[in-house]
């Protein structure tokens, strides 16, 4: 009965897998407008596409290629048939000076890594791995610097959500103690400090993601109150007792197993009642077309990772009290594609 409503619901047509098949070329466009300042040329008034060149040092011939494709697209809007300029929300949103500028996250959501990964899709699948040489946890990876210098549209509210749901927690805590493993852009971790300032914060990660993540202690204001550990998330000396540890958008670039291992060692590292929370995609709690995102990411997995695989509620709840914790709370919210599953340590038992 599901697989004919699905069906029902998204019926296959030749646009639609036109629109698949043409997609990349969309992709490819947006990418090329803002590598090459486009937006920002034509910020302050329309230029022809020979201004567009003569200001950009482009080819003649490139740039009139170039803006009538974007103008196709719609990135662009087109006056008189010669001149170009911003579409309607171009401004804020495509222009680098914005404080809602977006186009960064090309760098993340159709980086150069995906690009070439993905263009090989037949083969990672085939073979049933990654390509030689690509490691996503392994050091170096440079993706994750442009992950953690380019916050995607939902980094804000994934870590709204888990501050939310830490609040009534940490409000009795004194001098909470936060240890965010893996944290990339870490303003999981320094989103609680905004909120509670008698919070320390301790952001893992390798050492050039680390220094884009102070830049957003810094502008957070909160940076005073951070200390920055350096290395290997599943080798290196964590530190410890907190009274929550944050693992975000990280298990699912594990097998099971090695995902268990690890949830069992950093919920070692917790204080007697104590949080740790998994915070990520999950993909097997619904229907495949309500999880698009999480199921095209587990491709990503394939392509970069030795075992990565994108894990359910039920697994991560699994490896949680595998792990002695109790109480796994799921939190989640309506347009958010990423939820937080939070289990906590046994407090100590008097004697």
């Amino acid at each position: 009965m599901a697989d004919s409503a699905t069906a029902e619901l998204n019926p296959l047509t030749p646009q639609r897998l036109f629109h698949m098949m043409a997609g990349f070329k969309a992709t490819a466009v947006l990418r090329t407008g803002v590598a090459l300042g486009v937006f920002d040329a034509v910020a302050d008034a329309p230029l022809t596409a020979a201004e567009l060149a003569g200001r950009l040092g482009l080819a003649p011939r490139g740039a009139r290629a170039l803006t009538g494709a974007l103008a196709g697209a719609g990135l662009l809007a087109e006056h008189d048939g010669v001149r170009y300029g911003l579409p309607p929300g171009g401004a804020e949103l495509l222009v680098t000076t914005s404080p809602r500028y977006c186009g960064g996250i090309v760098d993340v959501a159709c980086s150069t890594g995906e690009w070439t990964a993905l263009g090989v899709l037949a083969r990672t699948v085939r073979e049933g791995g990654p390509l030689p040489g690509r490691d996503a946890l392994g050091p170096g990876f440079d993706y994750w610097v442009d992950f953690a210098t380019h916050t995607t549209f939902g980094t804000r509210r994934g870590a709204e959500l888990l501050a939310d749901a830490l609040d009534p927690y940490l409000a009795e805590t004194e001098a909470p103690r936060v240890l965010d493993a893996a944290c990339g852009h870490g303003l999981f971790g320094y989103e609680i400090a905004a909120r509670h300032p008698d919070a320390r914060i301790v952001s893992q990660d390798w050492p050039e993601v680390l220094e884009v993540a102070e830049g957003h202690a810094k502008r957070q204001g909160v940076r005073e109150r951070v200390a920055y550990l350096p290395g290997d998330v599943e080798r290196v000396d964590l530190g410890g007792p907190y009274d929550v540890v944050v693992v975000a958008n990280l298990l699912f670039h594990l097998g099971a197993e090695r995902a268990a291992r690890l949830v069992e060692r950093l919920a070692g590292l917790l204080a007697p009642g104590g949080r740790l929370a998994v915070v990520g995609f999950t993909a097997g709690d619904a229907p495949a077309v309500e999880q698009e995102h999480a199921h095209l990411l587990g491709l990503l997995m394939l392509s970069w990772t030795d075992g990565g695989e994108m894990h359910s509620t039920a697994d991560y709840r699994a490896m949680l009290a595998g792990a002695g914790l109790t109480e796994a709370d799921h939190h989640s919210r309506p347009g958010l594609p990423l939820s937080a599953l939070i289990g906590r340590r046994p407090s100590a038992v008097s004697s």
